[in-house]
């Protein structure tokens, strides 16, 4: 009331709410203790922070984030290596009972699931790249394709 007093409040704002809306209001003013529905919407408008964070996209932004995605990969590319490397290795390493550490069997069964995983992150680079096109709108984006290795 000492508010009224020293400054009337003569601006009127208006906005529509849907019945659930107001069923809504009505309950949280009751939890709240507020009679007076100015009071309560004067209250959750200026005693709340809101706070809005705008993000800039732009082509820079999103070239970073490939360029950073793509060396992300490329490090992915460089592990896959040494494991099929390792793998190859110690297929010649025997144990002191002379059998083989790994059989030819479990080796090819890692080497085809490295080569499914890897073959799964180049389809998902190749949808990010997709998405980033159609958002950029541009339709020049080259999508990456398995090499076998030599």
């Amino acid at each position: 009331m000492g508010t009224y007093k020293k400054e009337p409040r003569c601006i009127w704002h208006h906005f529509r709410v849907t019945e659930k809306e107001e069923i809504q209001i009505h309950r949280d003013m009751a939890n709240a203790d507020y009679l007076s529905m100015s009071k309560y919407f004067r209250h959750m408008i200026l005693k709340q922070k809101i706070t809005a964070e705008k993000v800039i996209v732009t082509d820079r932004t999103i070239r970073n984030q490939i360029n950073n995605l793509s060396a992300q990969i490329e490090r992915i590319g460089v592990n896959f290596n040494q494991a099929v490397r390792a793998l190859h290795s110690s297929l010649n390493v025997k144990q002191k009972n002379g059998k083989p550490l790994i059989n030819g069997k479990a080796a090819a069964y890692f080497l085809n699931q490295l080569a499914m995983l890897s073959e799964e992150i180049i389809q998902k680079q190749n949808e990010i790249i997709s998405y980033v096109s159609e958002i950029t709108h541009d339709n020049s984006s080259s999508h990456l394709t398995p090499h076998p290795r030599k």
